[in-house]
């Protein structure tokens, strides 16, 4: 089969939706003809095989934020190309979706897509953006049920609001995402904790993208409130928001127990993790959290937001949810678990056995059946 993958980035860059495609397109690339059709960034190729799959990158002639954009290149790579399927990863794409409704309208290629999350989901946006918010939302209530063959849920709560766009229920299906089997060995932290100045240190841990909507700043705010030997250790690309934050660090004077490693490589990443204790994704909004898998896989117990993605992820017997912005019950759910020592080697075993239900190798045959499969 010719599969094909229309995606915003694609790897090197990461993050839910770039590492849900890389890793399924490697997998199926094994059995399969993969391609992706992404946008062009800097220090990246026009063409290149990687692991099998072929990746397309064209150059993107306008962007505003992440989903309003224009890269004509995809829509002639794409019809160019014979596919059987072609896998969307995004939703309120304008022109993501007119590359697909052509595909669609010339060919018999099926066309199954993975929002990975509501159009604008977060709270406040100006008028502006409100209004085009109203205009795109209609536009996919058009071509949701229409255009689409299969949509793919990544938590078992998206179909409530994928309805509300006319499509119909039979169409959703549930492909979670995942981790590698690396995401489990063990690793020596010992250079990582010195280079880190961890020695002796409670380590609460964050991986992701430093940006607002990530709520990191929930946490420094109640780091006076901690005993000075714990230390959040942040491990992720600067995405706007790291002068902001080291800025209130410094203003609640926390900060010499924040570290902001920005990109790391990934052996550092799972030294990082095992030298956490406690995970916190305290973001205003997820679909998923592949972060809090990884965590997982080394042991650690998980705090997040009461978003969809932490309702799937974590239950009562492996950590913890709170409320977005409730800073008294993360501090005191923080406090629990750190006092609580056997609780954290009963959760830590827990854990990494949950990790193992979410392995790409797995969740890529999953995806064929929902490929393949009848409607």
């Amino acid at each position: 089969m010719k599969i094909g993958f229309l995606i915003n980035y694609f790897y090197p860059m990461k993050g839910g939706a770039e590492n849900n495609c890389f890793y399924l397109a490697k997998e199926l690339a094994k059995t399969n003809e993969v391609h992706v059709f992404t946008s062009l960034l800097k220090g990246t190729k026009k063409y290149e095989i990687i692991d099998k799959v072929h990746v397309h990158r064209y150059k993107t002639l306008f962007r505003y934020r992440y989903y309003l954009s224009f890269t004509p290149g995809l829509l002639s790579g794409i019809l160019k190309t014979k596919l059987d399927i072609l896998h969307v990863h995004s939703f309120g794409f304008v022109w993501h979706d007119l590359i697909f409704m052509f595909k669609k309208i010339l060919s018999r290629t099926k066309i199954i897509n993975t929002p990975h999350g509501p159009f604008m989901v977060l709270k406040y946006y100006n008028y502006f953006q409100r209004s085009f918010k109203a205009l795109v939302e209609n536009f996919e209530r058009l071509i949701s049920n229409k255009f689409y063959d299969k949509l793919i849920q990544v938590n078992p709560e998206q179909y409530k609001w994928l309805i509300r766009y006319g499509i119909k229920k039979n169409k959703i299906f549930f492909v979670p995402n995942g981790i590698l089997q690396d995401s489990f060995k063990k690793i020596d932290n010992r250079n990582f904790i010195k280079k880190y100045n961890l020695k002796n240190k409670f380590v609460i841990s964050y991986l992701g993208r430093i940006q607002k909507y990530k709520g990191l700043e929930q946490v420094i705010k109640i780091m006076p409130k901690l005993n000075k030997n714990v230390a959040f250790l942040c491990m992720g690309k600067d995405a706007g928001d790291l002068n902001r934050l080291k800025n209130l660090a410094n203003k609640l004077n926390v900060n010499d127990r924040i570290i902001f490693t920005g990109e790391i490589s990934d052996n550092e990443v799972l030294a990082g993790l095992n030298s956490s204790k406690i995970f916190i994704l305290p973001s205003e909004w997820e679909a998923f959290g592949i972060s809090i898998l990884q965590a997982m896989a080394q042991g650690n117990a998980i705090i997040s937001t009461n978003t969809e993605g932490g309702r799937f992820l974590v239950k009562k017997e492996n950590g913890f949810l709170y409320n977005y912005g409730d800073l008294k019950d993360l501090e005191n759910k923080i406090k629990v678990l750190i006092a609580d020592k056997k609780a954290l080697i009963k959760i830590s075993k827990i854990n990494k056995e949950k990790a193992k239900q979410f392995l790409w190798n797995n969740i890529s045959k999953d995806l064929e059946k929902v490929y393949f499969g009848k409607k």
